[in-house]
């Protein structure tokens, strides 16, 4: 906004005529107008007064260009990084306070700002940075105040890496617990936390849990992605996807059945005999351990229950037996063998 069109905004909240609001002043009414349609300015004596009168600050009557557009914050957080690299980080950091005093409501600014010259000062190896530390402070404050949640939440994460930084793990929780699921991942804070304080167990199992959880996430993408591959039949696709969920599932240490299974649906779309069989055969004789990532030293802190086993057995011999697509195999004495072993499975 401009300071006319602050001006007006705040009057007419105020239930305010322009005469009114001339009289309070101790101008005319065609001053008001000239103000408010950008033809003139208030004179400075008159900007605390006319703060007053509307029940705002200065700060915000002055910020005229509050609401910067994305790309002017885009321009000014690019020539305040190229400064960082060029100048004195002492002469860069005035010049920020200097922006932000000319924009002071613009949160998103000032917090983008603050993640930059907290960031640099380390990178750039600032002799006593820690003098700064109360500005950028209240540079992270200030965003985290602001009414705009998606500003405030990511000024919380800002805060809490600011807190663990300075080594004070209770103020580190307590912006960590104003972090909803669905932006920042607290659970990856509470790794990190777990790992300054020393709890050593605790970080090992919160890593190993978000591998472990992001495992399932990138397949179930992958699975996305191969269905829809399906759908458009881009068989090259599809066999693409399957490719990258064995790799996947072996480099985590997922087990031999998680490796094999991937390929089963396809191979069976595409009747390729010898290889559903092939991979049948894998998952059959892997069943047994298709838990064996609990073996893994990559999951060695994370404690896993046993049930389950059972239903997945009962799941793939109840698909083997009345799967249509798998017509093709009834005759073929391997398949009614992995039939056979399912079954002795289940009754043992």
């Amino acid at each position: 906004m401009k300071i006319g069109e602050v001006i007006r905004k705040y009057r007419k909240e105020k239930d305010l005529t322009q005469e009114q609001m001339a009289n309070y002043l101790g101008v005319s009414a065609p001053a008001v107008n000239k103000w408010e349609n950008g033809n003139t300015f208030p004179d400075i004596s008159l900007l605390a007064p006319i703060a007053r009168l509307l029940g705002i600050t200065t700060d915000q009557l002055l910020s005229y260009r509050e609401d910067l557009t994305d790309q002017e914050i885009g321009r000014i957080l690019t020539c305040l990084s190229e400064k960082v690299r060029q100048e004195e980080y002492e002469q860069v950091f005035a010049w920020a306070e200097e922006k932000i005093l000319e924009y002071p409501n613009c949160e998103k600014m000032i917090l983008a700002m603050a993640q930059i010259l907290d960031s640099y000062r380390d990178i750039t190896g600032v002799l006593e940075s820690s003098r700064y530390d109360g500005k950028i402070h209240e540079f992270y404050m200030r965003a985290f105040n602001s009414k705009d949640p998606d500003i405030s939440q990511a000024a919380a994460a800002a805060l809490f890496h600011f807190s663990l930084s300075k080594k004070e793990y209770e103020m580190a929780r307590n912006y960590l617990e104003k972090i909803p699921e669905n932006t920042v991942n607290p659970k990856r804070l509470q790794a990190i936390l777990n790992q300054k304080e020393g709890k050593r167990a605790e970080a090992y199992e919160a890593y190993e849990r978000l591998l472990f959880s992001g495992y399932g996430d990138i397949n179930w993408a992958l699975n996305g992605i191969y269905a829809l591959a399906l759908e458009e039949n881009d068989i090259r696709k599809a066999e693409k996807i399957v490719e990258k969920q064995k790799a996947l599932a072996e480099l985590l240490e997922m087990g031999r059945y998680m490796e094999a299974s991937s390929g089963l649906e396809l191979a069976i779309l595409k009747k390729d005999k010898e290889t559903v069989i092939e991979i049948m055969t894998d998952l059959v004789h892997s069943i047994k351990n298709m838990d064996e990532f609990k073996n893994s030293e990559l999951y060695e802190h994370m404690k896993f229950s046993n049930a389950g086993k059972e239903q997945v057995i009962f799941m793939l011999l109840k698909g083997l037996e009345e799967d249509v697509s798998i017509e093709f195999l009834r005759d073929d004495k391997r398949y009614r063998m992995l039939v056979r072993e399912l079954k002795h499975m289940l009754e043992n």
